[in-house]
């Protein structure tokens, strides 16, 4: 029951959008220096803000030592265009790691040094400069999704599941059906795979219709105007080297975007079996023009 980031890479835009209504949290709070950073990260120059996400399958980002990353992306938040990319990297990749002998998955990197290996280990492979990370959890999204006021969904079938050994341990029982989700049940969604007529490919689906309805319940007026909520689980529940008032500016420029604006893609490859084990094989040429095509400015 792994997996559970795969199709979950909007989640910290989305969160950024919000957060950006905590400037007025934190200018009415004297919190001016944050504030201040703010106003200069809107207002200053540069077009783009690039990040890299990191989901990890624990319920706690801060403690999840040895723990491989489920999901990586990178994310350029284009203030010119109004506009956001994000681009997956499989978690196979085959590529070298800083400091390591020989080439293995680039999901390995995060276990052996964390958020700041895994950026500089993306960085060699595309020929990027990426400055900022944040690394989510299981109970960064589920408070997001409570601190929204849930998310409606039209859940595809009857979902039951149990499997008391999983991180945390997992129960699903939902019923099939238009319904608004709690953050509890948003995990129990996206944690489920059985019983898709499409295998993964409708496991996909399902997320991007939740994503959807996250989007639509994150950008309601009653969202906005709660927004400084999200403050705290930012600072308590991800591991990130962005600040407050950095990650505030990157929201009130993403209250801008449009959901027609948000354009996603995976890294160009294949799989490919080497020495009795699966990896994915980066298209090199392919991936370089879709770097450059979603906003990415590689060797520069």
């Amino acid at each position: 029951m792994k997996s559970f980031f795969k199709g979950f890479f909007m989640t910290l835009l989305i969160i950024l959008l919000l957060v950006g209504g905590g400037y007025y949290y934190l200018t009415s709070k004297g919190h001016d220096a944050d504030a201040k950073e703010t106003l200069e990260t809107v207002t200053g120059e540069g077009e783009n803000h690039q990040i890299l996400v990191l989901g990890v399958d624990s319920a706690d980002a801060g403690k999840a030592e040895n723990t491989r990353s489920d999901v990586m992306m990178i994310a350029n938040v284009n203030r010119d265009k109004n506009q956001v990319s994000l681009i997956s990297i499989p978690r196979d990749t085959r590529t070298s790691i800083p400091g390591r002998n020989g080439k293995t998955k680039i999901n390995h990197a995060y276990a052996y040094g964390g958020a700041d290996l895994a950026l500089d280990t993306v960085n060699g492979l595309l020929g990027l400069d990426i400055p900022y990370y944040v690394v989510v959890d299981y109970d960064f999204v589920k408070e997001v999704v409570d601190k929204t006021g849930g998310v409606q969904v039209d859940v595809p079938m009857d979902m039951h599941y149990e499997d008391p050994s999983a991180d945390p341990p997992l129960y699903i029982d939902l019923k099939a059906g238009p319904q608004v989700l709690d953050g509890d049940q948003a995990l129990q969604f996206l944690r489920f795979r059985k019983g898709y007529a499409n295998a993964d490919l409708g496991r996909v689906e399902a997320q991007q219709a939740f994503l959807k309805g996250l989007f639509q319940a994150a950008t309601s007026k009653n969202a906005l105007i709660n927004s400084p909520r999200l403050i705290k689980p930012y600072l308590t529940k991800t591991q990130n080297n962005l600040s407050v008032g950095k990650a505030l500016g990157i929201g009130l420029d993403g209250l801008k975007v449009g959901s027609e604006n948000f354009i996603t893609g995976t890294l160009p490859g294949s799989p490919q079996t080497i020495e009795g084990l699966s990896y994915y094989i980066l298209d090199e040429g392919a991936s370089q023009d879709m770097l450059v095509d979603y906003g990415f400015k590689p060797g520069q």
